[in-house]
């Protein structure tokens, strides 16, 4: 069984927020030719058992060898996974019982996040694929045929806005007036807590911080403002 451990080492203060693996509809393929192999020889059992020695040996072969294939496609369906933490987006592309892949993006990195569904089959199991297109030297991200792509992609563009990255940029941003009426300032207000509903207690306690720190700032600000106009 795959374990989390073997390709991710959480860092301080990062959480695993979500694991995704392909729709187990992709194993059928697999579990089907393995069914196949297992159960038919079982009906031809005495006919190959007439043909001595030989006849064994295929029967034994044809259940070995789907019981090989069922095993292969459990193993890859288990270790293919999309892993996104507070901070980065960690992909594992099992292309074989020893060939593995591991790709993995910052958040900070992430430019585009896209999602699509295509087929019949797609629309009715609710699976289809997700892309991340990051900046600079740091490798794409693609997901094909998990459950729910929709649920994922909001959840990466949510957790982009908070990493540390976007944080900083954030907190480093001038505080700039608004001229909203206070009907418009109500709705928004609403909105903003509506999404911090969704948050957990740590991502609040860091936003708790930024805010603070711009208001200490803006305090600051005003009081040199004061003392260099009394001089």
């Amino acid at each position: 069984m795959f374990h989390i451990e073997d390709v991710l080492q959480l860092k301080d203060r990062e959480d695993v927020r979500h694991i995704t693996r392909r729709h187990v509809l992709t194993m059928f393929p697999g579990l089907v030719l393995a069914l196949i192999l297992i159960v038919i020889p079982f009906f031809l059992m005495f006919p190959l058992f007439t043909w001595g020695i030989p006849g064994v040996i295929l029967f034994f072969s044809a259940v070995l060898i789907g019981i090989v294939v069922a095993i292969r496609t459990l193993l890859l369906w288990d270790a293919d996974i999309l892993i996104v933490t507070t901070f980065r987006l960690v992909d594992v592309d099992q292309r074989g019982i020893f060939t593995r892949i591991v790709s993995e993006a910052p958040l900070e990195a992430v430019q585009d996040v896209s999602w699509s569904r295509s087929g019949i089959l797609q629309t009715l199991f609710r699976m289809g694929s997700l892309k991340v297109q990051t900046a600079g030297a740091t490798a794409n991200i693609e997901a094909k045929s998990i459950p729910h792509p929709d649920a994922v992609h909001e959840l990466i563009n949510d957790l982009r806005h908070l990493s540390p990255g976007k944080k900083a940029e954030s907190a480093a941003a001038p505080v700039v007036p608004s001229a909203a009426t206070p009907a418009v300032k109500g709705e928004k207000l609403k909105t903003i807590c509506a999404m911090l509903e969704k948050y957990s207690e740590e991502e609040l306690e860091r936003i708790e911080t930024i805010l603070k720190a711009r208001e200490r700032s803006s305090i600051a600000d005003a009081f040199l403002k004061d003392e260099d106009a009394e001089k």
